[in-house]
């Protein structure tokens, strides 16, 4: 089954158990209440009011379950889980009221000594309602536990309290047929403790959902899970929140520099592998970010390897390019353009210059001397296409490149004026079997030779295509 169905057939699940507590609440306040008022019990009342409140809290499950499976829209973006949150902090609030007023009213019944009838049939229906809550909360927790629902688990709770009470006045009853009236509002008083206790520690839970309070012990259980997973160097920030059953994560890891993108998609992808079993289901978004080792540690790299990883360092640098490599008997010389934001000064800019040659001689070997030309990043200048008023000049590319050996064709010349002068942009044809390294010096040689021979031309590209 797709895990799109999975998710719906769950939520169907959740709405089919809410709706059968709605039912079981019902027909337990109905025979509570009715017994209560033949009995004059307030014990028997009060878990009959109690169960009032199970079957208006059962209602509210019942819609907030319902309006918590609708889908993520523009206005909710993370979904709407928060409802089944403030459904089951609406509930845990309705609980603590119905404990305070059944303390006072069991204060009152004793002040004034009004004791409830000893009857057989109170006792029937607070044993019926025992079998009923225990059955009825079993299943509400097998299913909040199962699809993650804290608005099915308050209901259980619920449930659960009204059963728990549902015994304290079956013993009270006891006592009220032994002779012992007094025993019904005190076991009605215990009533409201039990319901107090155990609902405050949902309500905390619930409210800590709503403030987006992470559980206690989550982040160390993230971060340990997302230290497991290969590649990942450190777990630098954690952030996660429940909405209803989701638990959403923000991860931020660092992987190793040179990683390459795909390796890095890969471990982002075991990391949500991993943390989908926090929750029944769970929304991650990874972001990865390179760490920064010890230079050093890249001395097995080429020349140009190392240059790219400094250059990835620094962020005014944009790129390393155009690299030479002077080899002498004991030493290298090093010449590269380093091209940087077109709004540095000169002085930040050779301050850069100067923090990248420090990191490459800190990489180790034998550097003499590392020549940098600092040039700025690519700018956008309006440009007109005089090419077909430029016939001298086409003419002499032509004739530059013809004189050329090996032989070199013309495809496409193409001249350009901007505001500092003219460029020359030339596809040309050489012999496929050359070596990427011939090519590049046939372009440069064409290059020298068009700017020599044209004092107007500030700037030529060619582009050499196989035969």
């Amino acid at each position: 089954m797709a895990e799109m169905d999975l998710v719906k057939h769950g939520r169907e699940e959740v709405q089919r158990i809410a709706a059968l507590s709605v039912l079981a609440a019902a027909l337990l306040t109905v025979l509570k209440l009715v017994t209560g008022l033949i009995t004059n019990s307030l014990g028997i009342l009060s878990e009959g009011l109690h169960s009032g409140l199970d079957f208006l809290a059962a209602g509210i499950t019942l819609i907030a379950v319902r309006q918590a499976s609708k889908a993520p829209d523009s206005d909710h973006l993370y979904g709407h889980g928060k409802i089944e949150n403030f459904a089951a902090f609406a509930e845990t609030i309705i609980l603590w009221i119905t404990s305070v007023w059944i303390v006072l009213e069991a204060l009152h019944r004793i002040e004034i000594q009004s004791w409830p009838e000893s009857s057989i049939w109170g006792i029937a229906v607070m044993a019926i309602g025992v079998i009923v809550t225990y059955l009825q909360s079993r299943a509400l927790y097998r299913t909040a536990e199962k699809h993650g629902s804290q608005a099915l688990e308050a209901d259980a709770l619920h449930f659960r309290t009204d059963m728990l009470s549902s015994v304290v006045v079956l013993l009270g009853l006891g006592f009220v047929a032994a002779g012992v009236p007094i025993a019904d509002p005190i076991a009605a008083i215990g009533v409201a403790i039990i319901i107090f206790i155990v609902s405050a520690r949902l309500g905390k839970r619930t409210f800590d959902a709503l403030v987006d309070r992470a559980p206690s012990g989550l982040q160390d259980d993230i971060e340990r899970r997302v230290l497991e997973v290969d590649g990942v160097v450190e777990c630098t920030r954690v952030r996660a929140r429940r909405s209803g059953p989701e638990l959403f994560a923000d991860i931020v890891v660092a992987v190793d520099e040179n990683i390459v993108a795909a390796k890095a998609h890969s471990i982002a992808e075991e990391i949500e592998k991993r943390l989908s079993k926090l929750a029944p289901r769970v929304d991650v978004v990874v972001h990865i970010e390179p760490a920064e080792g010890d230079i050093s540690q890249f001395s097995d790299l080429n020349i140009y390897e190392q240059m790219q990883v400094i250059a990835r360092r620094l962020p005014e640098v944009q790129s390393v390019h155009n690299v030479s490599v002077f080899e002498f008997s004991e030493s290298i010389d090093i010449a590269a353009d380093l091209e940087m934001s077109a709004n540095l000064t000169l002085k930040e800019a050779h301050a850069v210059s100067e923090r990248f040659e420090d990191l490459l001689r800190g990489i180790g070997g034998n550097i003499n001397k590392v020549t940098l030309h600092l040039e700025t990043t690519m700018k956008q200048d309006e440009s007109k296409d005089i090419t077909e008023r430029s016939s001298e000049i086409v003419e002499l590319v032509k004739e530059v490149v013809s004189k050329l050996s090996p032989p070199v064709a013309c495809r496409v010349i193409k001249i350009h004026e901007e505001k500092g002068g003219i460029s020359v942009l030339l596809d040309c044809t050489i012999p496929g079997q050359m070596t990427l390294t011939e090519s590049h010096e046939i372009a440069d040689e064409i290059e020298k030779r068009i700017l020599e021979r044209l004092e107007t031309v500030k700037s030529v590209f060619v582009h050499c295509e196989p035969e």
